[in-house]
């Protein structure tokens, strides 16, 4: 029987992507609890992994954004692993450059499975089944240690593990910035504009939830999206006066609306952990908040959550628009799906369809599923 000794596992995507891989890793370390399992993954995204049981080492990566640097750092990063003498390699997700360093490592026995759906999964020793079709990014990813021969039943979660004096440091951090009542946490930033939520509609959310369970909202956004931040306050300041004509009433509620400018990665995850509910688009943050066992609602516009949302709703909510002709940018036979960076012909019709209304009815309906009521 295939027992391997040490194993490479790989993943140099986003955010959200490594938050997905912790739940192969944990199928890796169940099925060989005596391998040594080590891990390459993007270097912002290296410490999320750090405490993880099923892994003994993260290897950080800094992506190049050209294509002979980028050959450059792979090449130096194979010479440096192979001296690991890998027996085995599982890349995730696999690009061009990352199967070249998963090839490179010269592990015998290599399950690599290709990013897209009609790609051959280059320099892969198994065969993966499944290729070319849709599934849920999380069962592809299940797929790749699954041709290693191991039986993996669908529906597994992703996992972040977190230290107790974490998580006591993320309550801290709330005290710090004196919000009290139950946190709800945004997740207003977007990797592209058509991917997000009005941020007026953000704003309002916000103010009805300290208004109405008497609680605070901690904003996250990352330093590149300033400006979306100054926009989702300026909006709360204008709601602010519609809602309340005293001005020590917006004062008070204006208070204990924060923001977290793109926190350390584990105090991230201790913040979401401390939080009663995640809303936001999708994004990593929504992924990282469901691995910590945080409540989510997600707002999906030009994207069919089929792939990128793979949990149980009734815990993790979505909104989503079916049937929009406007996406139409998929490969005959997959899901709806739209790839503008902005829209003006459709007027972003798929996002602007979300009403704020129907969106607060779920945030109320997970709220009393946690005990919390309207005051």
């Amino acid at each position: 029987m295939f027992s391997p000794r040490k194993i490479l596992a790989i993943k140099l995507r986003a955010l959200g992507d490594t938050v997905l891989m912790t739940a192969p890793l944990r199928e890796l370390r169940k099925a060989y609890p005596d391998a040594e399992i080590h891990v390459v993954v993007t270097e912002a995204w290296a410490p999320l992994l750090e405490k993880q049981p099923a892994v003994d080492k993260v290897i950080g990566y800094v992506r190049h954004s050209g294509a002979a640097s980028r050959a450059k750092a792979i090449a130096r990063l194979a010479i440096s692993l192979r001296k690991e003498h890998y027996d085995t390699v599982v890349n995730f997700h696999a690009s061009p450059s990352s199967s070249a360093l998963a090839y490179a490592v010269g592990a015998k026995n290599r399950s690599i499975h290709f990013h897209g759906h009609k790609d051959k999964n280059r320099y892969s020793t198994v065969v993966i089944e499944g290729k070319g079709v849709l599934k849920p990014i999380i069962e592809r990813d299940m797929d790749t240690v699954r041709a290693l021969g191991i039986s993996i039943p669908s529906g597994r979660m992703p996992s972040v593990h977190l230290e107790e004096e974490e998580i006591v440091r993320g309550k801290h951090r709330i005290e710090q910035m004196g919000l009290y009542g139950p946190v709800l946490a945004l997740g207003i930033g977007a990797s592209r504009p058509t991917k997000g939520w009005p941020i007026d509609r953000f704003a309002g959310l916000a103010i009805r939830w300290c208004d109405e369970f008497r609680g605070s909202v901690i904003v996250f956004h990352s330093r590149t999206e300033i400006a979306v931040a100054r926009e989702f306050f300026a909006a709360v300041d204008r709601k602010l006066i519609e809602w309340y004509e005293d001005p020590a009433a917006r004062k008070a509620v204006r208070a204990r609306i924060l923001a977290e400018v793109s926190p350390p990665l584990r105090l991230l995850a201790s913040l979401l952990k401390c939080s009663q509910l995640f809303v936001g688009n999708d994004s990593g943050p929504k992924h990282l908040a469901v691995a910590v066992g945080t409540k989510t609602l997600t707002l999906f516009g030009p994207e069919d959550p089929f792939e990128w949302h793979p949990y149980p709703q009734f815990n993790h909510a979505i909104h989503y628009i079916e049937g929009l002709p406007c996406r139409n940018d998929q490969d005959p036979g997959f899901r709806p799906w739209c790839a503008l960076n902005v829209c003006v012909k459709e007027e972003h019709r798929c996002m602007r369809g979300l009403a704020e209304d129907d969106v607060f009815r779920t945030v109320e309906r997970m709220a009393s599923g946690n005990g919390l009521h309207v005051v």
